[in-house]
């Protein structure tokens, strides 16, 4: 069953700051995917997330992990 987005916006907000005080961690959003949405967390280059933050999803909304700094648009 997918997730709304009033759901995935809820799973960021309780994870959101334990996510971004992650050493490497510099943003972390609901994004909109071809697929559906994601919990994009972006990290820099050669941070890794550990456990349990390390998994496919969060809360039952697939998790992403970009690679580089995140840039506004």
């Amino acid at each position: 069953m997918a997730i709304s987005y009033d759901e995935a916006v809820a799973v960021q907000r309780r994870h959101e700051s334990a996510l971004l005080a992650l050493p490497g961690v510099n943003a972390v959003g609901v994004k909109q995917r071809d697929d559906g949405l994601v919990l994009e967390v972006t990290t820099d280059a050669d941070a890794a997330l550990p456990a349990p933050w390390d998994g496919d999803e969060i809360d039952g909304l697939p998790l992403r992990v970009v690679h580089g700094r995140y840039e506004p648009q």
